[in-house]
């Protein structure tokens, strides 16, 4: 079993400072929701760290199929669907854009990411995650 821990303190108002390792965020919710915009709220939060780490994890899935491969290319975008009652994410949907000719090489290390990715296998149960490809 391995831990991660990360620590957070408020600041001001609605502000808080997070912090994983040496590295910092701060975390606020906008103005028409009584913050100050200081910083992405939780859930945007949420799906930046989804969106986060299934592109980390394909990188690293790509680099282990072809060192040399560029993936600049490819871009992700990661929606969620809000309902109320308690406001939670009912979908998430992580959209991969990128041109045919790069889709042999990078089918195989977006579905590692897939299954890989430590944000999603622990959220899969609770929201549904879809994953879609595009190819331009």
């Amino acid at each position: 079993m391995h831990e991660i821990g990360v620590f957070l303190r408020p600041v001001s108002g609605s502000v808080v400072v997070g912090q994983a390792r040496d590295h910092t965020v701060t975390i606020d919710r906008p103005k028409e929701r009584g913050g100050t915009d200081a910083g992405p709220m939780g859930g945007e939060l949420l799906l930046l760290a989804l969106g986060g780490c299934y592109v980390s994890t394909f990188l690293a899935a790509l680099r282990a199929e072809d060192p040399q491969a560029d993936a600049s290319d490819v871009r992700f975008q990661v929606d969620g669907t809000l309902v109320s009652a308690p406001t939670r994410f009912s979908e998430i949907t992580v959209q991969v854009s990128a041109p045919t000719a790069l889709q042999d090489l990078i089918s195989k290390p977006l579905l590692k990411a897939e299954r890989g990715c430590i944000v999603h296998n622990s959220i899969r149960d609770a929201v549904k995650v879809r994953f879609t490809h595009e190819w331009r």
